[in-house]
């Protein structure tokens, strides 16, 4: 396991793709320099080390990603669907393009700014010295950086195409119940790779899954004006998870330097060149590599509305913010703990669905459900909570007693 010295260089600022002024490199040098002399006798794995922990401010800011990734998330389901294209595979592939547009023009003007910037603030810790803008956008399209995106783009893939399509053939709420369970194929990991998990976290998806089921078979629940598919959408959510737990492992596993908006724009043209291979084989559609408003690929280049409705509702909405504010949950949290709360995302869900009139209200057995799942939940949460600080703790005090030797020493 890869250990690190505590050392509030590590994730608050190589982690994080802001820039820092000659006043704050010159404090932070002598941090550093320090560290040098006198290292902190706390070992503990980087990956637990995260910003939410070490401030309230930090803890505030994580908070608020937190929720704008959650509630972004809940209508991405709900708000695809309302695309007019008459396949959904389009739907998500328009929401996808208008996407890579956004962030290209976001990339572009970021790079622009850096080139107008002075040297101090184009200082880099990993290089050790100034970079030209030309150098920076090398360093950001790396093999490392690229590779790492190629995996994201994998797997954000399957985790988006299981929601949507998830949707289309099964209630909201059950899709999104399922598509949400990526902490389940966590925990099963941590337990196959034998790392330390919380009874708690156990017993609360246990608990959760009980709830999961008695929602799932509620004979009460339809879609409005749709044929479902019940067993159909349930498996395509259930793959969408697994997708969604191995792109929370990769972006938290897999080290980057490139800021997020890069980041995203590799992940988002990955998910287009999969999306371009891939979806041809999954419908008979003539139409699909066409400017058609209803089945072309690019059709929504057709329609100045459809264009406006992308790129002003549905990618800054459901596909920038979800994603950009789940990046930035995984820098102030830790993994199971973005997971657990993941947990409470169907239910901004169905309400976004019963509202825009996809669903109908469910049956009373989906409540029952809906609140065994509630209990589930507080109890992950709980487990993973009292995880994070016994990992904080030993941290604390080891770094206290470490001040006390050095002050003794001066």
């Amino acid at each position: 396991m890869k250990s690190s010295v505590l050392n509030p260089l590590d994730d608050s600022l190589l982690s994080n793709p802001h820039h820092l002024s000659s006043h704050d490199f010159l404090d932070l040098s002598d941090q550093s320099s320090l560290l040098k002399v006198h290292q902190a006798t706390a070992v503990v794995d980087e990956q637990d080390l995260r910003l939410a922990f070490r401030s309230k401010k930090d803890f505030m800011i994580g908070v608020l990603w937190l929720s704008a990734c959650i509630l972004s998330s809940a209508t991405i389901g709900p708000i695809v669907l309302m695309i007019p294209a008459k396949s959904t595979y389009v739907s998500i592939s328009w929401r996808n393009q208008g996407s890579c547009l956004i962030l290209a023009m976001w990339s572009i003007l970021s790079y622009i700014r850096y080139s107008r910037q002075s040297d101090t603030n184009k200082y880099d810790l990993n290089e050790n010295r100034c970079l030209t803008t030309w150098e920076k956008i090398k360093k950001d399209f790396s093999l490392r950086n690229l590779m790492a995106s190629s995996f994201m783009s994998l797997f954000g893939c399957v985790w988006g195409f299981g929601l949507v399509l998830g949707c289309k053939y099964t209630l909201t709420a059950h899709a999104d119940v399922l598509y949400c369970s990526t902490g389940v194929f966590i925990l099963l990991i941590a337990i196959l790779t034998c790392q330390y998990v919380h009874q708690y976290e156990v017993i609360g998806y246990i608990i959760y899954g009980v709830g999961a089921v008695i929602m799932l078979s509620d004979p009460l629940a339809s879609k409005i004006g749709e044929e479902m598919n019940k067993p159909l959408g349930n498996l395509i959510a259930i793959i969408g998870a697994l997708g969604g737990a191995l792109y929370g492992i990769t972006s938290t596993k897999i080290k980057r330097d490139n800021p997020q908006q890069v980041a995203l724009l590799h992940i988002f043209v990955g998910n287009f060149l999969l999306q371009i291979t891939v979806y041809p084989h999954f419908e008979a559609n003539p139409l699909f590599f066409s400017f058609d408003p209803e089945f072309g690929i690019f059709g929504w280049l057709s329609d100045p509305w459809i264009i406006f409705m992308i790129l002003c509702l549905v990618c800054p909405w459901t596909s920038i913010l979800s994603n950009y504010a789940l990046l930035e949950a995984y820098r102030y949290w830790t993994l199971d703990i973005v997971a657990v709360f993941f947990l409470t995302e169907p239910y901004f869900a169905e309400i976004t669905a019963i509202l825009l009139g996809q669903d109908e209200i469910p049956g009373f057995q989906t409540f029952i459900g809906i609140g065994i799942l509630s209990v589930g939940i507080l109890l992950s949460i709980n487990g993973s909570k009292i995880k994070a600080l016994e990992a904080i703790n030993p941290m604390k005090k080891c770094q206290e007693v470490d001040d006390i030797e050095l002050s003794e020493s001066i």
